[in-house]
């Protein structure tokens, strides 16, 4: 480093001077594999690496002076001079396929070299039109190649064009909307329902704080975090309780977090690194394709060798017998198979498209035809990615609804009770799909139902709040309807039954025994077996004292899931007749994975062998590979394990295709 400086300031000054603003030192790269992911960043002196126990087991006050921050956010100056020391808070584009190495498949393998030798051996021999025809026929089979898969590359990338996301942070005591491409380490981002997670960050304190994580770890539910200190490091993604990530949504309650990691250096940005490190295996027509170039080179060269010495045997001339014997080998090699394979894959890939189906690399038609293996993710895949109201226990009746979390009725007054509570003790919008995914779920149970939600919460405005906590797991919300007090109450089943005092039904209010409690309790145990979110819902006439609603009158249980695709049990079905075994493989709880898998009948026989993730890296290989011949589900499954696991799956379990 050069400085230049007043003569009058002694090398003290600028020594203290440079160790107070400019604390940085090059970084090792953790897996230089992961290098693909971006250029080596810099990193503050007492940055602690992601998978240090600091970042998890330390307070937020340490954190904040680990990353040289503080409780009002970094100042401005500070946050333009990170920005230029990090780059900006970007995740590099995925490495795709370039046009040279696009250009180069083509030319690649067993059979083009044996075209290029016929060709070679034809000029040599004076056959002119021949040699020319063969490397026609070579040419055209690249371009067709290259055309078809270029096309879908460009497409690939017009797809995966970065979107542009605005951040909510605290900077000078400060909240500021900045681009998301600005936010550097040492930020407080500042947490709402509905916000994108503009990089990894420790969380600091929050309040309700629900994610969505599911794009990192395929979990349906929303997660609940905390800022408090981890007892030991997570073994896992899912498991970083007091840690928001990148690329993730809020979606329920407030907080704040420091930013620790940003750009390439966040754990989505790993995990794209990890997939672009990924290398398919090869094509089962380009082995078979070698494996026949290979057999009719030995059998050419071998009849050419005989003709040629049988020749010399009888007395023919030397130069006679070797053009005699190169034409014979350059006659016998199939020119037109490769362009024959190539046009077919092309064809293939042509009728692919209009199907909405897109094929990044020729060859993958055809082991589309030999596929016996498929391994289906459930979040967003199987299922719709969103939660639904699917199951409604009133009195002793248990409703059922569809895929989509329709067909509730509204035949009861008890049914439009529930709704009418679930609605007003809510603090999501429907119209501006704001507020956590199961509140607006339950929004739209209301509406179902046949209550407007709009409407009943302007009817009876909320007038008294009390969120759910860790004392208790349950929501009030205090309302006024005509000149009266109302409370509607959602929550743990459990602590609800304690609350309640009675119960409403068709005849009117009953009084909650022991033996009615144990069969609502029953019920919600079924329920949850099948994975299944369940709520329990009461009302009472009043307001709330002291933040604590007693003599409640109970209403009933409301389940909610992630409802499984109309379409994705006729899908498997497909796959069964073809003789293709469906597997379904997912960050998410087993007993959910469970009901998932049931619901679209993913094994052939009917018998559904769950495997927790968790253990796999205890199995070795052996063990390994005989439970992926006879597992159907594979549950809590996060990338790091998948990649980890994946070469040892191929290598036991057979060709999977």
């Amino acid at each position: 480093m050069l400085v230049e400086h007043d003569p009058a300031v002694t090398i003290a000054a600028i020594v203290s001077w440079l160790e107070e603003s400019a604390p940085i030192e090059a970084a090792a790269e953790p897996d230089d594999r992961l290098s693909r992911s971006g250029p080596r960043r810099p990193r503050l002196l007492d940055e602690p690496p992601l998978e240090s126990d600091a970042i998890f087991r330390s307070r937020g006050e340490d954190i904040l002076e680990l990353l040289r921050s503080g409780a009002d956010g970094l100042s401005a100056n500070e946050a333009r001079r990170r920005l230029a020391v990090y780059g900006p808070n970007q995740t590099p584009p995925p490495l795709g396929r370039s046009q040279r190495d696009m250009v180069a498949a083509q030319f690649t393998g067993l059979p083009v070299a044996l075209l290029f030798g016929s060709a070679v051996l034809s000029f040599a021999t004076g056959g002119l039109l021949d040699a020319a025809l063969t490397i026609g026929v070579v040419l055209a089979n690249a371009a067709i190649g290259f055309s078809s898969e270029n096309a879908t590359e460009r497409l690939i990338r017009r797809l995966s064009r970065p979107t542009e996301h605005m951040a909510e942070v605290q900077r000078d005591g400060n909240r500021l909307t900045v681009l998301a491409a600005t936010i550097v380490p040492g930020d407080i981002l500042v947490l709402a329902p509905g916000q994108f997670v503009p990089a990894d960050a420790r969380i600091l304190e929050c309040r309700d704080l629900t994610v969505d994580e599911s794009t990192l770890t395929g979990e349906s539910l929303p997660v609940r975090k905390h800022a408090k200190v981890l007892d030991q490091a997570p073994a896992g993604v899912a498991d970083r309780h007091n840690i928001v990530h990148d690329g993730t949504i809020v979606s329920g309650g407030d907080g704040r977090a420091v930013v620790f990691r940003t750009g390439s250096g966040t754990e989505a940005a790993r995990t794209r690194a990890l997939i672009d490190l990924a290398r398919p295996p090869r094509p089962v027509i380009e082995e078979e394709l070698t494996s026949l170039s290979g057999r009719l080179a030995l059998l050419c060269v071998g009849a050419s060798s005989v003709v040629f010495l049988v020749g010399l045997l009888r007395g023919e001339p030397l130069l006679a017998m070797a053009r005699s014997a190169v034409a014979l080998a350059v006659a016998a090699i199939p020119e037109g198979l490769p362009a024959i394979a190539t046009t077919t894959l092309a064809l293939g890939a042509r009728a692919m498209e209009r199907e909405q189906a897109f094929v990044r690399a020729l060859p993958a038609v055809e082991a589309l035809g030999t596929i016996d293996t498929i391994c289906l993710d459930k979040t967003g895949t199987l299922t719709e990615n969103r939660m639904a109201v699917v199951a409604v226990a009133i009195g002793e009746e248990v409703r059922r609804t569809s895929a989509d979390g329709h067909g509730h009725g509204s035949d009861t007054d008890l049914l439009r009770a529930i709704a009418e509570a679930v609605a007003l003790c809510n603090e999501a919008n429907l119209a501006m799909q704001t507020g956590s995914s199961t509140e607006l779920a339950l929004l739209r149970f209301s509406s179902d139902v046949g209550i407007d939600p709009d409407a009943v919460q302007q009817q009876s405005p909320i007038v008294g709040l009390q969120s759910r906590d860790q004392a208790h797991r349950w929501m009030a919300t205090a309302h006024r309807r005509n000149g009266a007090d109302y409370v509607a109450v959602k929550g743990a089943p459990d602590e609800l039954l304690a609350l309640a005092a009675h119960e409403l039904t068709e005849d009117g209010l009953r009084p909650l025994d022991e033996e009615r409690r144990y069969r609502i309790l029953a019920t919600n145990e079924t329920l949850a077996r099948e994975g299944l979110r369940v709520l329990g819902v009461a009302r009472k006439e009043g307001d709330l004292r002291d933040g604590l609603p007693d003599d409640l009158v109970w209403l009933g249980l409301v389940a909610l899931a992630d409802p499984v695709r109309a379409e994705a049990q006729e899908a498997v079905e497909i796959f069964h007749r073809a003789g293709i075994r469906t597997i379904i493989i997912t960050g998410d709880q087993p007993a959910t994975a469970l009901s998932v898998a049931e619901a679209v009948a993913v094994s052939r026989t009917g018998i559904i062998p769950v495997v927790d993730g968790a253990n796999l890296a205890d199995l070795d290989d052996q063990a390994l590979g005989a439970l992926a011949l006879r597992t159907s589900v594979f549950a809590r499954i996060s990338l790091v394990t998948s990649c980890a696991s994946s070469a040892r799956f191929r290598a036991r379990a057979g060709a999977w295709r």
